[in-house]
């Protein structure tokens, strides 16, 4: 059985490819933009991508089904904003700046367990 997968995360986490797991193992790697197959014995299997620390919750498919995998849009505000406040921090030596990015920071590690969002079309 097989079931395809495509990634459209965006800018965010574009630079690394994700890693699919098929029943908890490794069956590749996708980047941005990318289809890939699944292949898994069965009439369902439970699929899953992580990037570094940053994973999907797991999401039970059919052969035939078509998956996309999208970054979480409530995630990438606090994403952006964290990064942008580090570095006006760095460049400004502002402290309220840095704890601004060390929030958001806290935020994205507590909700990392969503940061992907998979769907079936």
């Amino acid at each position: 059985m097989e079931v395809y997968i495509s990634r459209s995360t965006g800018l965010l986490g574009g630079l690394s490819s994700v890693k699919v797991k098929v029943n908890g193992e490794f069956q590749g790697k996708l980047k941005n933009n990318d289809i890939t197959v699944a292949i898994f014995e069965g009439d369902t299997a439970e699929i899953a991508v992580n990037q570094s620390f940053l994973r999907s919750k797991p999401l039970t498919v059919s052969d035939g089904d078509n998956v996309e995998v999208t970054a979480n849009p409530k995630c990438v505000p606090i994403y952006i904003v964290g990064i942008f406040a580090i570095i006006l921090g760095i460049i400004s030596k502002v402290p309220g700046f840095h704890v601004v990015g060390l929030i958001c920071i806290f935020i994205i590690l507590i909700v990392s367990s969503n940061w992907f969002i998979m769907t079936k079309k």
